[in-house]
């Protein structure tokens, strides 16, 4: 990869509160398949009291990363935040989440809806290009929840968290190339004032994502391949950005490749937004399939703004996804008691 980029460390943060929706309790949405009968297995969604919690579930990931690789903050040069939703057109989460932790690096955030930690993975690895950057961490986080309606059957897709990577020069799953499509066509959401402020979705925008979705699927990891010099046969695991349960067979069909090569968490965690590419690349790091060097493919995707896939090479880095109890605040830049490992 140019500039030797690698991922050495991952970290991802749920808030203690879970729901179970099982099969029979499942409700049909404007997101679920045509046709869709009974789904085989329950999933478990994770849920903030409040949406202005998930700073602290961002600082907190950011905080697990580098100290997974027994780094410091004062050792990452540049920050990207996957921002999401705020109150105010400040968008302030970025220079809060600097001032709490006492960041003296830059700290940037890009809006690109569920793509953001994909598409931040794209951008930090171009950064390096820049020699005086040697650590760059990515936040991606997600309150999506509290922005539909509670009457709207969308939110029991819906969970909120948050997940950081560390990027750097130092040895671990090499980023071996990014491709980025447009996802401007799909014209499905749209954010109501009043008389409520809730996210809806325009008439067919569902159907629109199921009749399109396999298409930008198959050309955006297609594409990463190409650039490589690899086809999609010779990759041997891929997860692609799945907010709804038929995602990942859909992934299969596209990329004409067996069910088992395809990850899916939507049953772990719900729906992440952002960060749900980073909790599918922490997924990966299970996977007893996979060795040293092997080919493997992280795709996000935004409706109406992006789609990226990060081509990697495989390899075991330090990994793991925590549960934290938001209601006790970090009085010091340290990993809390309060957090407690292996969900």
């Amino acid at each position: 990869m140019r500039n030797n980029v690698s991922i050495i460390s991952a970290a991802g943060i749920l808030p203690p509160e879970k729901i179970i929706i099982h099969p029979e309790d499942n409700i049909r949405n404007e997101f679920s398949a045509p046709g869709e009968q009974q789904l085989s297995r329950s999933r478990t969604l994770w849920r903030l009291e409040h949406k202005k919690d998930l700073i602290e579930l961002m600082k907190v990931s950011l905080l697990a990363a580098v100290k997974q690789v027994q780094m410091d903050i004062s050792d990452i040069d540049y920050l990207i935040l996957s921002q999401v939703w705020s109150d105010n057109i400040l968008g302030d989460e970025a220079g809060r989440l600097a001032r709490e932790l006492k960041l003296s690096c830059p700290v940037v955030s890009i809006n690109v809806g569920t793509s953001g930690g994909a598409t931040g993975l794209e951008i930090a690895t171009a950064m390096f290009a820049n020699s005086e950057f040697h650590n760059i961490a990515v936040i991606a986080g997600c309150n999506y929840s509290h922005w539909f309606s509670m009457s709207d059957p969308a939110r029991t897709l819906l969970s909120d968290g948050a997940a950081c990577l560390v990027l750097s020069r130092k040895q671990g799953m090499t980023v071996a190339g990014c491709h980025t499509l447009s996802t401007a066509h799909y014209d499905v959401l749209q954010f109501n004032e009043v008389p409520e402020r809730y996210v809806y979705y325009k008439p067919k925008g569902g159907e629109y994502i199921f009749n399109n979705m396999k298409e930008t699927i198959y050309q955006c990891c297609n594409k990463v391949c190409q650039s490589n010099g690899i086809s999609l046969n010779e990759v041997s695991a891929f997860y692609v950005y799945d907010p709804s349960d038929w995602v990942a067979s859909a992934a299969a069909e596209a990329l004409s490749v067996g069910k088992d090569k395809i990850i899916s968490i939507f049953h772990k965690y719900g729906s992440l937004g952002p960060a749900q590419s980073f909790f599918g690349f922490m997924e990966m790091q299970d996977n007893k399939n996979l060795t040293d060097s092997d080919w493997v493919i992280v795709m996000g995707m935004g409706p109406s703004t992006t789609a990226t896939a990060v081509l990697f090479r495989w390899q075991h880095i330090s990994c793991n996804v925590y549960c934290y109890d938001h209601k006790t605040q970090l009085s010091n830049p340290m990993l809390p008691s309060s957090v407690t490992q292996n969900i």
